[in-house]
């Protein structure tokens, strides 16, 4: 479907990957596909809940991302995306980072061993969320192959970054950007289920998305931008019309 609605490239997502994976089927099998299809696959989305503190938490999360470091180098993914949630939720900001950044340290060195790099994206709802929380985590964490998938209704959504941001970010932290529409609560207002702030394509939703697609532009990064939408209408609608449009959609912003 990805090559017959004119992409280049397929993000592919965990929930699915993990079903793959379990029915028995091979990183070599999907390689040929993609190949076949001429689709490059962009990232892996997601490694959640990398703010976990527990041993047996930590452990399943290492073995995961070491899993997933296999399967990517296989497929030739060069990057993996990174998800902290509200697990620490309650503590300071700093004590968020300084938890989420040491797990990541060792995420990072497995994917080394791979050639894999990491993609952080902070849900507009949890701690680190904010720009400059990205940049705090970016150094606590002090890995070479960890970076930032810049996603715009989270930024807007929260508050946490302004499109004149974007455009300071040096291009070599962008790993990959996530084009998105949708909703916010107003200033004070209680977070609702993402799935109801989410059912937008690109254009109709409440952000000036032309002002966000043009200032990362401006930063001179030349990867991968991936439409992205959290909806259940959505997803029960014609895949075939909603490819179609999340990538005129992008087209319009970017071309």
């Amino acid at each position: 479907m990805a090559k017959e609605t004119g992409y280049d490239g397929l993000e592919i997502h965990t929930d699915k990957l993990w079903r793959y994976i379990r029915a028995g089927l091979t990183s070599q099998a999907l390689k040929e596909r993609l190949d076949e299809a001429q689709i490059a696959p962009s990232a892996i989305d997601i490694i959640g809940s990398v703010e976990s503190t527990g041993k047996e938490q930590q452990s399943r999360l290492f073995k995961d991302a070491e899993t997933l470091c296999l399967f990517a180098a296989d497929i030739g993914a060069p990057t993996i995306q990174l998800n902290a949630f509200e697990a620490l939720t309650g503590l300071s900001v700093e004590d968020n980072i300084r938890i989420t950044a040491q797990n990541i340290r060792n995420i990072a060195d497995i994917g080394k061993e791979h050639g894999i790099r990491f993609q952080y994206e902070g849900a507009a709802w949890t701690p680190i969320a904010t720009l400059e929380h990205y940049y705090r985590l970016h150094d606590a964490v002090g890995r070479d192959n960890f970076g930032f998938v810049l996603d715009t209704w989270h930024f807007w959504s929260c508050r946490g970054a302004t499109p004149e941001d974007m455009a300071r970010i040096d291009k070599s932290l962008i790993y990959n950007v996530h084009l998105s529409d949708g909703l916010r609560p107003d200033v004070g207002a209680p977070w609702v289920d993402e799935r109801l702030l989410r059912g937008c394509l690109l254009g109709e939703g409440e952000i000036p998305l032309q002002e966000w697609a043009s200032a990362i532009q401006s930063t001179g990064y030349d990867g991968f931008y991936s439409g992205e939408f959290l909806n259940d209408q959505l997803w029960e609608a014609d895949h075939y019309e909603v490819a179609s449009a999340m990538l005129a959609g992008m087209k319009r912003l970017l071309l």
